[in-house]
């Protein structure tokens, strides 16, 4: 339960530190006195957002706090809000994100206000109340679940079907460009060494002049190197034998000739390999034109050459594997899809059952309610061609408030006390299931009176013996009913207007109930009547 509730700098409010019993704890005040803003301040708790017109004028720190106990367990809820906008939230003194905050306060308390009213004028909220009351939520999580995996493979698919279908547009061209990219083994090494080739060839005729001359020079008649060479070996081994020095420089003499017998045999080899062939040229030179060809389309270097065909290779590799992957997500897709309406299917077997039980209970309720004469109906529809990740179903309240009146939906045919008491009809019904002990009403009482009102305040009367109940209210009947009263006050405090909360005695409620039968002027009669109420609720 909500133990105590600590407001500072929250428009209107200085300054308020407010300690809840178990029960029913009224709320009352008049109109403009600040009861909206206690719920505010609890809604803000719970972890809806700050905006910066909320902060008291003047002031430059919002804080709002509450201490929830249960069963022996403490939480502290603590959030702050500075003018420059930043907030920051704590359980326990623990810093915590928003995520982290709203999964925590979800399990402390339930608020229902007037827009909850809204909500059920709001037929596409119907089927969260009747999922609300049934007892198949795991199979709701695995609908959900298998829904967004329906739908991330139909993306995955879309998106390879697109890239096939690229690839397919491009698959002639890609076809024209790698016949000619693969044409020839295309490497850098390859470009180097049919460049050298072409040199070779070009120059083929010059090369083998050349070396035709540096052989006669060498072995080609009397004045060629090797026969003066010889000469000079003779010479020096004549005078050899008469120093030492003369003797070493014949043997070098004689090394350096049979160096250039050999550079001499090594050059007609050479000569010999070199053949002047203008096919195997003009071959080459074709090759080195498609070479430059290929730069000039792809980028302007054999790198860039070789980065777009192995580019297109890939792509071509990719159409395979998109083929196959497509095939699989194809089957995966049509698994997941009949699953998701096996599942649904059951989901809707489930719903119709637990409509039943929902309308049953209801009606019982509105009985309760001063609504005897009203038929309550749940439709359900199913469409197994449109499911959702709530499955395959809608559903929309009507009811009939009238006897031989048509049922008709909630929204076209409810006035605001009718909405008032059905949605309290429906809060009952689920309170079953909810696994908060706080609940919290937000004048949902709104547009009844009379004998409706003495029922709905039994009914809060009833709940309150199983759960902690603060209720706003403008009516004497449900106030009376309170085991704890307080009351909301404007006042002026150093030129400024401040709002008090202040918990009743007994015959401050004989006053304040009062007021809300007679309005400001207290009457003897309205005085009686609220001494009647207190005393018949004990």
């Amino acid at each position: 339960m909500l133990s105590s509730l600590y407001i500072k700098n929250l428009a209107i409010i200085d300054e308020l530190n407010i300690s809840f019993n178990e029960g029913l704890n009224i709320i009352t005040g008049e109109t403009g006195a600040g009861k909206s803003l206690i719920i505010k301040a609890i809604q803000l708790l719970m972890g809806r957002k700050f905006s910066p017109e909320i902060l008291r004028t003047g002031c430059d720190t919002l804080v709002v706090e509450g201490n929830f106990n249960d069963h022996n367990n403490n939480t502290v809820i603590r959030r702050i809000y500075r003018e420059n906008r930043q907030s920051k939230s704590f359980i326990n003194d623990e810093p915590v994100t928003q995520k982290e905050l709203l999964k925590t306060t979800r399990l402390l308390a339930d608020l229902h206000g007037q827009h909850d009213h809204q909500n059920l004028l709001d037929s596409s909220t119907h089927l969260h109340y009747l999922d609300s009351y049934g007892s198949y939520d795991s199979m709701l999580i695995k609908v959900k679940n298998i829904f967004h995996h329906v739908q991330e493979c139909e993306i995955k698919l879309h998106k390879l079907l697109l890239r096939q279908s690229q690839l397919r547009e491009k698959s002639t061209l890609y076809e024209f460009q790698l016949n000619e990219l693969t044409q020839y083994p295309l490497s850098i090494e390859f470009e180097e060494e049919i460049i050298r080739k072409y040199h070779l060839l070009s120059k083929a005729s010059e090369i083998q002049s050349s070396l035709l001359s540096v052989s006669l020079l060498l072995e080609g008649g009397d004045y060629a190197v090797l026969n003066s060479l010889n000469k000079i070996i003779n010479e020096l081994e004549n005078i050899s034998e008469f120093d030492e020095s003369i003797l070493t420089i014949q043997k070098r003499t004689g090394e350096n000739r049979i160096e250039l017998e050999d550079i001499g045999l090594e050059i007609q080899r050479v000569k010999e390999n070199i053949i002047v062939n203008p096919d195997e040229l003009e071959k080459v030179n074709d090759i080195i034109s498609h070479i430059e060809m290929l730069k000039r389309k792809h980028g302007g270097s054999i790198e860039s050459v070789i980065e777009y065909r192995d580019a297109i290779i890939q792509a071509e590799v990719e159409s395979g594997g998109c083929k196959a992957e497509i095939n699989n997500l194809e089957n995966e897709f049509q698994n997941l899809k009949k699953d998701l309406l096996d599942n649904s299917t059951l989901i809707s077997q489930y719903r119709k059952n637990t409509g039943a039980k929902l309308e049953k209970t209801i009606k019982d309720n509105l009985k309760h309610l001063n609504m005897a004469d009203t038929i309550f109906k749940i439709n359900l529809y199913s469409n197994p061609e449109n499911i959702m990740e709530t499955g395959m179903d809608s559903c929309e309240f009507f009811i009939s408030t009238n006897i031989g009146e048509e049922l008709r939906p909630v929204a076209k045919i409810a006035s605001g006390g009718e909405i008032s008491r059905i949605m309290l009809a429906i809060k009952m019904t689920l309170q079953s299931k909810d696994i908060v002990n706080t609940l919290i009403f937000d004048e949902i009482d709104s547009g009844i009176s009379g004998a409706t009102a003495e029922r709905i305040g039994e009914t809060f009367e009833k709940l309150a013996e199983s759960h902690q109940i603060i209720c706003i209210t403008h009516l004497s009947q449900i106030a009376g009913k309170g085991d704890t009263h307080f009351k909301v006050s404007k006042n002026i405090k150093g030129n400024r207007i401040v709002v008090d909360v202040n918990k009743l005695t007994k015959s401050d409620r004989i006053g304040e109930i009062a007021t809300l039968i007679s309005g400001r002027k207290i009457t003897e009669s309205s005085r009686k009547q609220a001494e009647e109420l207190l005393q018949s609720n004990g």
